[in-house]
């Protein structure tokens, strides 16, 4: 998963193809290896994902999030589902949408979710297998 070529300072300007900068790059950095024991998973968060959850809670919560953010919230989504009946998942809002209006908003735009059918239901939205358990 990581090159020790690519070692922090040398990255390429548009190393990998997706909307939100700074993850999914392919080398450890010096902050990351500092608290490589305290990570016990990752989650996958598409581009698609990240675009509908930033949309997602604007519409419904009226919070102005960058890609960052979005990542983390769907991630949140996704390991809260892991997690025993009443646990508590905290994620961090790192990013502002306002210096996200060229790419991510641009991006969200492009889409068209305006025009498509809009769901109540979050885990519907992100394509996300929602527990049995849950009512919506």
């Amino acid at each position: 998963m990581y090159s020790s070529t690519e070692k922090e300072g040398t990255r390429r300007r548009q190393q990998v193809d997706s909307i939100v900068e700074g993850v999914g790059i392919n080398r450890v950095t010096e902050n990351f290896e500092a608290g490589r024991d305290l990570i016990d998973d990752a989650v996958k968060v598409t581009d698609e994902q990240a675009c509908k959850m930033a949309r997602w809670l604007v519409e419904h919560d009226g919070i102005f999030i960058g890609s960052s953010s979005a990542v983390n919230c769907v991630a949140a989504v996704v390991a809260a589902m892991a997690l025993p009946k009443g646990s508590r998942v905290v994620t961090v809002l790192c990013d502002s949408g306002t210096r996200h209006l060229s790419k991510l908003w641009k991006k969200i735009g492009e889409m068209g979710l305006e025009d498509e059918p809009k769901p109540d239901n979050l885990f519907t939205l992100l394509a996300i297998e929602q527990p049995k358990d849950i009512i919506t």
